[in-house]
């Protein structure tokens, strides 16, 4: 493993380039701590990417309950103004 700092200068490197730049570079990465670090650079974005979207698939849940308990309560307002 890389010093901290080789490292911290690889994945800005790596950050700068993008995701998929740094997964086709991977078989032409030579040096063997750089392609670890890009390995273990593209694990944290993976994971970063999945909660992010576990949070947006949250959202999106509880915005469709928000709208169903929405349209159900215009349908009451509806039915008892149908009442009077």
């Amino acid at each position: 493993m890389a010093e901290p700092e080789v490292e911290a200068a690889w994945r800005a490197e790596f950050k700068r380039i993008g995701e998929t730049q740094v997964r086709d570079a991977l078989n032409s990465i030579t040096d063997e701590p750089k392609r670890q670090a890009a390995f273990r650079w593209l694990g944290d974005e993976a994971e970063a990417r999945r909660l992010r979207e576990e949070q947006a698939h949250h959202y999106v849940r509880w915005t469709f309950f928000a709208a169903v308990a929405a349209v159900i309560v215009g349908l009451i307002g509806v039915g008892l103004t149908l009442l009077h």
